[in-house]
């Protein structure tokens, strides 16, 4: 299907052509015979939801389809939920069942928000005296609440608005370098534009007020904007019971050491960075999957999760187990900002069916349901690692893969699930068995 590695050359105004003319020029890379016909059979039948879909982009050529899947049975705080999860990777889903099946019948998660606010920065120069700013600075941020109140009014009557205004002096990292963080808190909303509409007008009222101190000083406003390490929006996670109530996952070995195997899991992924990576990378996979699924910012989720990983100075695991008389707990706590209303929450017709699917929860709800499911698929993800082996499950799952890749017609993928069910999957291991099933036909 290559036909060239590159394109020509440097395009201009790629943004003002029609995405005809921009399938166009894909033909200099890509040989396809009828490439505009195939990537319109991607495009959705309603018209209407296409147009959606070709909005929230730029240089639009067709639509990417990802799955979306339902896990039933996770019981938070006494309440089942079917949470909607969309995840290109096979086996995420399976294994969210599968410990949402085991923890309902000892009582599931138990989650509560520990806070729900945000961040955003005003990043600024300042050559004068730092008493001097630090003098002024009470009078200065009371003036920034006072031109914000058309942004915030509508805010505060939902429980949000500005919560902190803050100066910090980072002079000892950069020259000259200070900060305004502002705290916020936005309701059931994400607030990105709301945050950062606050900032611009906030830094205007700074520019002016330090543009003619009584201090021999100049200021320069760098940028303003929202962060999106929310280490305040936090979400603590808990799974408890009797050891012995492990022993339907303890194989060979007694609860008690299947659960000592489990806490020192848990302390590698604590200890050793190589392991904590791949450990919170499990935590993600059913994190990421109901963020994308309801709408919101799955980028956002991934990077403040992993800058609190480090916040200690040393990157580690999200989760904690605790072993206290016959008693285990395995708990996570995840800094997470997400929003019910609003932008792709309610633009996107499978992202609003999603929060549907889900009563409607409000943006605290949705914390600690995309807390619970991925601390499932960690605890499966561990539970196969210290029992029978992670690729025993997870490859049997990814076979359907396998087979497509392998061009496998509907009666070889039904002779192959056969044959697997209760053999090793490997690539090699079912391109022999498809190559061996065509040779005897």
């Amino acid at each position: 299907m290559n036909k060239s590695s590159e394109a020509k050359g440097k395009i201009s105004g790629y943004s003002k052509l029609t995405r005809q003319q921009r399938i166009e020029l894909l033909h200099d890379i890509i040989e396809h015979s009828d490439l505009h016909n195939w990537l319109d059979s991607w495009l959705h039948s309603d018209e209407e939801h296409q147009r959606t879909f070709e909005k929230l982009i730029e240089n639009f050529i067709t639509t990417f389809h990802l799955p979306m899947g339902l896990v039933p049975n996770i019981l938070i705080n006494g309440k089942y939920y079917l949470v909607p999860m969309v995840i290109e990777e096979s086996s995420v889903i399976a294994a969210a069942s599968k410990a949402a099946k085991f923890w309902a019948d000892l009582g599931g998660f138990k989650a509560e928000i520990l806070g729900t606010e945000r961040k955003g920065q005003i990043h600024f120069r300042w050559t004068g005296s730092p008493k001097w700013l630090q003098k002024q600075f009470p009078a200065i941020s009371q003036k920034m609440r006072d031109a914000t109140r058309h942004h915030t009014h509508r805010m505060e009557l939902r429980g949000g608005g500005i919560t902190r205004i803050e100066l910090i002096n980072k002079t000892s990292e950069i020259p000259e370098y200070y900060q305004v963080d502002v705290a916020f808190e936005t309701a059931d909303a994400m607030g990105a534009n709301f945050i950062n509409s606050c900032l611009e007008e906030m830094a205007g009222i700074l520019k002016q007020e330090l543009a003619t101190p009584s201090d021999p000083g100049s200021a320069e406003v760098i940028m303003s904007i929202l962060s999106n390490y929310t280490p305040d929006s936090l979400v603590r996670c808990t799974l408890e019971c009797d050891i012995q109530d492990l022993e339907k996952l303890s194989e060979n070995n007694s609860p008690y050491v299947y659960a000592r195997r489990f806490e020192l899991a848990n302390q590698i992924a604590i200890a050793d960075i190589s392991r904590a990576v791949t450990h919170n990378k499990g935590i993600f996979n059913g994190v990421d999957a109901v963020v994308l699924a309801t709408g919101n910012d799955w980028r956002a989720a991934e990077a403040c999760g992993h800058a609190f990983a480090s916040s200690s100075g040393h990157y580690r695991a999200l989760t904690d187990v605790e072993i206290k008389g016959n008693t285990f707990r395995y708990t996570l706590t995840l800094p997470i900002a997400l929003g019910t209303i609003g932008g792709l929450t309610r633009t996107h017709p499978l992202a609003k069916l999603a929060l549907e699917i889900l009563g409607n929860p409000g943006s605290a709800e949705l914390m600690k349901i995309a807390a619970a499911i991925g601390m499932a698929n960690n605890f499966s993800a561990i539970n196969a690692l210290i029992t029978s082996g992670i690729q025993q499950g997870h490859m049997k799952m990814h076979l359907p893969n396998i087979l497509v890749q392998l061009g496998a017609s509907q009666i070889e993928t039904e002779t192959a699930t056969t044959h697997f069910s209760n053999h090793p999957v490997t690539y090699a291991s079912v391109e022999k068995f498809l190559q061996q099933l065509r040779k005897n036909v």
